[in-house]
């Protein structure tokens, strides 16, 4: 019985330390949604153009890991794609 209290002692703490490291000011939008603004613009981006924008904007994060996220994330919102001369393969969000 005595494990169980524990347990549940260690969950309640680490429940306040969670609390204790948000600083309570609002975030920004976060990779994904930055990703989906970007292939939702008239022109659509690239995952090199993507990833761009990414590392302007989350400098403190991987840059290798953000372009893994960039190629599965346009291919997974885009709604449409196209290949363009100088450019490559451009992604598109049209609503």
């Amino acid at each position: 019985m005595a494990t169980k209290s524990k347990k549940t002692a260690a969950k309640k703490t680490a429940v306040v330390k969670k609390a204790a490291n948000g600083d309570g000011a609002a975030k920004g939008p976060g990779v994904i949604a930055t990703i989906v603004e970007c292939i939702s613009a008239a022109d659509g981006s690239t995952v090199d153009e993507t990833l761009k924008v990414l590392t302007k904007r989350f400098v403190d994060r991987d840059p290798d890991g953000m372009r893994k996220t960039a190629m599965i994330q346009s291919n997974k919102q885009k709604t449409s794609k196209e290949a363009v001369d100088g450019r490559g393969t451009v992604f598109y969000k049209r609503r």
